[in-house]
């Protein structure tokens, strides 16, 4: 597998303005001071391979800033997406902690600043450092309620066209007014396909029905909702 392009730059963990209350980079002074003495900092550009399902994980990821991708292939060679990941999402974590392969591959969607931290050194810390094992505990439950959420979601959608319009919601969940509610237009229909478990060709006739009946509209590179109410009447 090739190396992706990258710029590794000085640590900052210490002085970061990133950090937010509740997540993995919101340490306590002896243990930020830790966790920022053994990470490396590094920038990486969009379509960026971090690791690929099946593979021996060097270490554990964090996202400081920016997205990255969660897929895995199906036994019928098919990509489903699982997850858009972004700001402080610890990537590789479970992996590591049990000793196994990745489970799934992680690519980066635009520019990252993305800190690494080596296996054994990752390991050391959570056996010397409570404040980083607490962390790792809060993360992984965290992310095992998230997945039940996402489970229960997926079984709640009947039809590709539920399915669709879940994915749509979930992108302007955190915009608190109901009309024009605006988000970049930016995964293609094949990734839009591979997100809700369906075809290019199903998701294209989806949203071109959407279109028609007004529950959305492409201004530019800008997918529009303009009434949040009347797509989620459709699900």
């Amino acid at each position: 597998m090739s190396t992706p392009r990258r710029l590794v730059i000085p640590n900052d963990c210490l002085d970061c303005t990133l950090r937010k209350n509740g997540d993995f980079c919101h340490l306590p002074g002896p243990a930020l001071h830790s966790l920022n003495s053994v990470g490396h900092i590094t920038w990486y550009p969009a379509n960026a391979t971090l690791f690929r399902e099946g593979e021996t994980l060097q270490g554990v990821y964090i996202v400081c800033s920016g997205r990255v991708k969660l897929s895995l292939e199906t036994p019928e060679g098919k990509t489903v997406i699982l997850k858009i990941a972004s700001d402080r999402e610890v990537l590789g974590m479970s992996a590591v902690l049990a000793g196994r392969s990745a489970p799934v591959s992680v690519t980066t969607v635009d520019f990252c600043q993305i800190s690494f931290v080596e296996q054994s050194r990752f390991l050391h810390l959570v056996a010397t450092e409570p404040d980083v094992s607490v962390a790792c505990a809060h993360e992984l439950a965290r992310k095992v309620n998230e997945t039940f959420a996402d489970v229960h979601e997926l079984l709640l959608a009947r039809s590709s066209t539920e399915k669709l319009a879940r994915l749509l919601l979930s992108w302007v969940a955190n915009e608190p007014r109901n009309r024009d509610l605006r988000v970049a237009a930016e995964f293609t229909h094949e990734e839009i396909a591979q997100m809700i478990g369906s075809s290019r060709e199903t998701v294209t006739r989806l949203m071109s029905d959407m279109k028609r009946r007004e529950l959305i509209r492409i201004e530019g590179s800008t997918l529009v909702i303009p009434n949040r109410v009347a797509l989620q009447a459709i699900m």
